[in-house]
């Protein structure tokens, strides 16, 4: 029997989210975090996650239509969102606080959204742009926009080897 995911709704699993996911849609991905929201989006064939920008939160609702106007002019598909899960991989206040915003964002968009495990995504971003030279100030800048890159390129990665395993 072959199963279908409801677009209206939050996963954890990412071959549930697989179900709804089409190869050559834009899909977007948000690190939520409580100053800033990082966004990336992928290319249109869902292979590469590029850094788009960050929104510096206000009010909730004024957040939902900096991201509605993003999803409209990229023509977005689907969300993946970074859960800050503890070390130990449980949901401490932080995830909590990231699954009532998907909540939120789910009402106002019907958008199928994964929410993606994001521990250590932006200890790997920080190593990676010191590494490569960038300065403190550049980094604060652009941290957040890297880490949704970060995380929707882990989530891109791992839908394409897990399509790769099924041929």
């Amino acid at each position: 029997m072959h199963q279908t995911l409801n677009t209206n709704t939050i996963t954890y699993d990412i071959n549930n989210f697989k179900l709804v996911f089409s190869q050559y849609r834009k899909i977007m991905g948000l690190d939520v975090g409580k100053k800033t929201i990082g966004v990336a989006i992928s290319d249109p064939i869902s292979q590469i996650a590029l850094t788009h920008k960050t929104i510096f939160r206000k009010k909730l609702n004024e957040d939902i239509q900096d991201i509605k106007k993003i999803i409209n002019e990229n023509s977005i598909f689907s969300i993946v969102i970074g859960l800050p899960l503890n070390k130990d991989g449980t949901k401490g206040p932080i995830a909590q606080s990231v699954i009532t915003f998907a909540n939120k964002l789910l009402k106002s968009f019907k958008l199928p959204i994964l929410l993606w495990d994001e521990r250590f995504s932006t200890i790997g971003i920080l190593r990676e742009m010191k590494q490569a030279g960038i300065k403190k100030k550049e980094i604060e800048k652009k941290i957040d926009s890297a880490s949704a890159t970060w995380i929707l390129q882990s989530a891109l990665d791992t839908m394409k080897n897990k399509n790769c395993d099924e041929k």
